[in-house]
């Protein structure tokens, strides 16, 4: 699998969305990047807030404190670097179009299935736990050649 950034294009991906958003948090910088981005990519704080930190280390951001939260800004030099790359978020979003999604658990599958609060919290008598095991047999049975065929 393909990095989804190239070298140095996340630093400056948040640049551009900085730059557009105005001062404003960390926490709006990523969202607004991963609305940019769209495709299967989420972001990680663990790789944007040192990034942040890179950026305001390297003069490129200015980060405040405001009522609490850090407040980012971009500095002249900043707009300069966004200036000179227009299009980074849209050979991002390109690759990110692109890419194959990651792979997600049976777990997380079925829990969006039995989601419904409600249900899950139905009494069953004795009669009826033997008919739902006997609905979810053959569907076990099933998942069980699935994941075996198709393990990642």
């Amino acid at each position: 699998m393909s990095r989804l950034f190239g070298r140095g294009e996340l630093k400056l991906a948040l640049l551009h969305v900085a730059a557009d958003l105005g001062p404003t948090n960390g926490y709006s910088i990523m969202h607004g990047l991963a609305e940019r981005i769209g495709g299967s990519w989420q972001p990680s704080p663990g790789a944007i807030y040192p990034a942040l930190l890179a950026l305001e280390d390297g003069g490129l951001l200015i980060g405040r404190d405001h009522e609490g939260a850090r407040r980012y800004e971009v500095t002249p030099a900043g707009r300069i670097a966004v200036a000179a790359e227009p299009d980074v978020l849209h050979e991002v979003a390109d690759r990110a179009e692109r890419a194959p999604a990651p792979p997600v658990t049976v777990g997380a599958v079925l829990d969006r299935l039995v989601a419904d609060a409600p249900l899950r919290s139905r009494s069953l008598r004795p009669p009826q736990v033997d008919r739902l095991e006997s609905l979810f047999q053959p569907l076990l049975a099933e998942l069980r050649d699935l994941t075996a065929e198709e393990a990642p």
